[in-house]
């Protein structure tokens, strides 16, 4: 009886563990690919021969597939020992684990023998998702196919037969059959192309067999694309670029770049790759057109065209893909995962890699992407119903969070135990599982043993119990920093952060390295708050401070966290910001700014206490610093436009920016660079209309790239002339940030100069007299003020176009119009699909809703065309904007009313979610509206808070 059970408990058992039976050594595969028009249900079909090794005697072999078409006559083994074939009684999947087949055969495998298992095998081209083998096309006239694979992270199985499990590598010999006017690429390089008899214009390709790899390791793809370049590199690899012919000058560096980083990473590392015939000496790059992805595995590194096309920064932005890509040759290649579902983990820390290592260059690189990337973080895991990382959940906002967030744990990571301890970790992690497979933890070991044996770790802090608290549960903290200078003691609890309210009754806690400094002591000290058991401790520090020093918490950022500081602490650090700013490293001015505002934003601290720390403002000198401070602004900008409280606003941010315009106005370019970001001039003022991308008009919203958790943007996500989108924004100086906001906020002699630059542009017929840092605020400004003829004129720059990133300057200067009928026009093009892609849709929406006039034409178009929206596929998009334009309750009740009436009942519960961002601005109105007016009055009044019953009244 127990032998019984003992036997149903095996069949019932996962792959992994029923693999056992049996061990795989070399594959043999031959794919034949049927890749046709679009009328044709594009399939391949093949053979697998894998060899095998019987660990124990059994008739039973477990594999793993999915969605493939097998039978038990097209699968047999045979014995190497005598040859004999041996045929498969029956093929049964798992109930309860679809993915896992049993093969019983006719006769048992002997113990410790070798066989080869031979399956025919067919199945469909999957083109929904972008996993598997799938196929995929572009041009439409002919329409140009390719396929390719992804069988990251645990999609082998569906492609073909196999022990789908990261711990066994083996060679792999594959063959392709195709049509001959495809390129067939796989890991290795191809041996020979011979023609394929039984199909006209067939060919075969065999390529090189492979070192030893995982199932996902194995890429292969076909494809119609140019080879650009091909040659070899300086270490000796062989680098060919294929794509399609226009995008041949922008990829000219790749074969600079790539040699180049692989040389990096051996630095960082001190680990090279394996080299030399046996592993294929070559890399081929494919960049695909719709392809959003990008992959990279054993001498094949596939990315989109829009990764090439849609950097603003030219040859910095392709950098930075490559980066990434190289950075998998090692952890994801040379190490893979032991478990598919961390590949979140190996994504996020490739991705803090490739920021170290394009730092090795660019000093300044690391601090832009990691402030850039914790204010994405912060806010999107503020948001009330994130999820874990830890937690798969597929939708693109999460996935980026995920990788976003676990690069921020691992900057925290190499804070808290210093530079050398976190390369030193690194390098004997790779040294350790070179070739094999290894988990999070055991990287997380990794580092603390090293910590461990140089001390530099307490031994009640576990790091792979750190890690956990960050990976398992959503949020993130927010510090209370309390000073008591009669003890000397300062005194540090933490609660979980969330933007509307302050939850002391949440029983999250994190494990959090406590990076600090002090006015004297600028070497930071690390002290850890602990977290036993769901259960916070609280972390006393002693005789750190004298009453007079100011002191920071998080130096540098270190932790993606908010800190909540006492209002005498916080006034010490406001003190030193106005008398010498520099005192405070940068990422921490970024986060004090941030936190400040937020935390303003939140109801939690006093917005005079918020003016006060970033009155200094008008003396830094940080881009990066201004970015965040503006990111903040913008909200508060977006709502007091709507009010009467809008002039005390503007004199304030006239009296913060003023200084700091005048002292920059001069470093401005007086021309525009040449190059092809240059536009052209207007031809006719009766071309048709075909616009096709929009940002915000006049107004300084930024660009904050995360995405809620239903997929649409986050609120005040639209662009404006004002600041750029974070891929974009570096490319910035500090003069035209500050041009930008001065033209906003009307300070004279901005206007004076933005209208020159706007005449001579429109007597030239062309905007190529205009920087192009500024040309977007100058156009819109003239816009705003200038002739219908001036509207047109523009229009018809931005038809002959053919630069994306111009016609998206010129798009969104038309949007600066005051003209009922202007108005109207870029409503009705954002519901075009033909004239405004639908990625672009949000912002040309957002362009209109800015201005009080504009808010009014565009709720009249909403409620006319309220049918056709929310019949759209893409409605919470178009939404998106409408709702982040609402300031009132009466506009919010109005816009749940009439969802609630013509919404699809099955979407109806989710409303509340989704007017969410609505309704945090229109508490904000009613709640902290005043609030802000009297701190600016204090701040702006030469005569001081004057009394008044309703302070809209200024």
């Amino acid at each position: 009886m127990l032998l019984r059970i003992l036997v149903l408990f095996c069949t019932l058992l996962s792959g992994k563990v029923a693999e056992s039976l049996v061990k795989p050594l070399r594959y043999n595969l031959t794919i034949l690919t049927r890749l046709g028009s679009e009328d044709e249900q594009n399939q391949f079909e093949g053979i697998v021969s894998i060899d095998i090794e019987a660990t124990q005697p059994t008739r039973a072999i477990y594999l793993n597939s999915l969605n493939l078409t097998m039978s038990k006559q097209k699968t047999w083994i045979q014995r190497w020992a005598s040859g004999r074939k041996i045929g498969a009684l029956q093929i049964r999947r798992n109930i309860k684990k679809p993915s896992l087949i049993k093969i019983v055969m006719e006769l048992p495998l002997r113990r410790g023998e070798t066989y080869t298992l031979n399956m025919f095998f067919s199945g469909d081209l999957d083109r929904r998702q972008q996993y598997g083998y799938f196929a995929g096309y572009y041009d439409k006239t002919p329409m140009v196919f390719y396929s390719m694979t992804r069988l990251e992270p645990d999609y082998a199985h569906t492609v073909f037969p196999c022990f789908d499990d990261p711990r066994f590598r083996t060679p792999y010999n594959i063959t392709l059959v195709h049509d001959r006017k495809y390129v067939a690429l796989s890991n290795m390089p191809p041996i020979r192309e011979t023609p394929y008899e039984e199909i006209e214009n067939y060919v075969s390709t065999t390529f090189m067999g492979t070192p030893p790899l995982a199932t996902h390791q194995v890429m292969w793809t076909l494809h119609h694309l140019q080879k650009v370049y091909s040659g070899p590199a300086a270490t000796g690899e062989n680098i060919t670029v294929w794509s399609r012919p226009h995008l041949a000058e922008k990829l000219a560096k790749v074969p600079e770049m790539t040699p180049n980083l692989f040389s990096k990473y051996e630095t960082l590392f001190a680990y090279p790759l394996p080299k030399g015939p046996d592993w294929g000496g070559k890399v081929d790059h494919v960049v695909l057109p719709r392809y959003t992805e990008m992959y990279s595995g054993q001498g094949l590194m596939v990315y989109g065209e829009d990764m090439v096309e849609s950097g603003q920064n030219g040859p910095e932005s392709l950098q930075e893909t490559l980066a990434e890509l190289v950075a998998r040759q090692w952890n994801g290649l040379l190490v893979n995962l032991e478990d598919s579902d961390e590949e979140y983990m190996r994504d996020g820390i490739n991705y803090y890699l490739s920021v170290q290592v394009m730092a090795m260059d660019n000093e300044a690189y690391n601090t832009t992407h990691l402030s850039r990337t914790r204010q994405d973080v912060l806010y999107y895991d503020s948001l009330a119903k994130v999820k874990s990382i830890a937690t798969d959940v597929k939708e693109s906002g999460h996935q980026k969070h995920r990788k976003k967030k676990m690069c921020l744990l691992t900057h925290m990571l190499k804070v808290a135990l210093g530079d050398k301890l976190f390369l030193k970790g690194l390098q004997e992690f790779f040294k350790r599982y070179a070739n094999s497979s290894a988990s999070s933890k055991e990287l997380w070991e990794e580092f603390q043993r090293g910590a461990r044996r140089s001390h530099q770790l307490p031994t009640g802090v576990s790091l792979p119990t750190v890690m956990e608290s960050w990976v398992k549960q959503p949020g993130f903290p927010i510090l209370t920093v309390q000073r008591d200078d009669a003890k000397q003691m300062v005194t540090i609890t933490q609660n979980r952060y969330n933007q509307k309210k302050m939850d002391n009754s949440s029983n999250d806690c994190w494990w959090v390295p406590i990076a600090y400094i002090v006015r004297n002591l600028t070497l930071p000290q690390v002290e850890w708050l602990g977290c036993q058991k769901n259960n916070t401790d609280i972390l006393e520090l002693s005789h750190v401070a004298n009453p007079e020093d100011w002191l920071l918490i998080n130096v540098d950022a270190a932790v993606p966290l908010r800190v909540f500081y006492d209002s005498y602490n916080l006034q010490l650090i406001s003190d030193a910001l106005r008398q010498d700013f520099t005192q405070i490293p940068e990422l921490s001015r970024i986060q004090l700014v941030d936190d400040a505002l937020s935390l303003s934003w939140s109801g939690r601290l006093p917005y005079n206490v918020t003016l006060n720390v970033i009155s200094y403002l008008s003396n830094e000198t940080s881009v990066l610093v201004w970015e965040t401070a503006l990111l903040n602004l913008e909200k508060l900008q977006s709502i007091m436009r709507m009010t009467t409280g809008f002039r005390i606003f503007k004199l304030y941010m006239q009296k913060l920016i003023e200084p700091a315009f005048k002292a920059t106005l001069n470093s401005l370019p007086t021309k525009a660079r040449t190059g092809p970001e240059t536009p052209i001039t207007t031809k006719s003022p009766d071309t048709t209309e075909s616009p096709d991308t929009t940002e915000s008009p006049d107004t300084m919203e930024s660009s904050h790239h995360t995405e809620s958790p239903d997929n649409t943007k986050s609120p005040d996500t639209t662009k404006s002339p004002d600041t750029t989108k974070s891929e974009s924004k570096s490319e910035l100086s500090l003069s035209s940030i500050l041009y930008r906001l001065a033209c906003q906020f009307e300070i004279k002699e901005c206007l004076t100069d933005a209208q020159q630059r706007f005449e001579k542009a429109m007597d030239q017929k062309s905007s190529s007299s205009i920087p192009e840092e500024i040309r977007e605020i100058v156009l819109c400004r003239g816009i705003r003020n200038g002739l219908e003829v001036h509207w047109i004129m523009v229009r018809d720059m931005f038809f002959e176009s053919e630069n994306d990133k111009e016609k998206s300057i010129l798009l969104n200067s038309l949007s600066c119009t005051t003209e009922y009928w202007a108005m109207q026009k870029l409503l009705t093009w954002a519901l075009d699909s033909k004239k405004v892609p639908r990625t672009l849709t949000a912002g040309i929406l957002s362009a209109v809703l800015r201005s009080p006039l504009g808010y009014y034409v565009g709720k009249q178009f909403l409620f006319e065309n309220s049918k056709e929206i929310l019949r759209s596929k893409h409605f919470k998009l178009i939404l998106s904007p409408f709702i982040n334009a609402m300031t009132t309750k009466a506009e919010f009740s109005a816009l749940y009313d009439h969802l609630h009436r013509n919404l699809p009942s099955s979407m109806v519960s989710g409303l509340s979610s989704m007017l969410e961002p609505g309704l945090d601005r229109v508490n904000w109105r009613n709640n902290l509206y005043f609030d802000l007016l009297k701190a600016i009055r204090n701040f702006t009044l030469d005569d001081g808070p004057k009394k008044s019953s309703d302070s809209d009244s200024l």
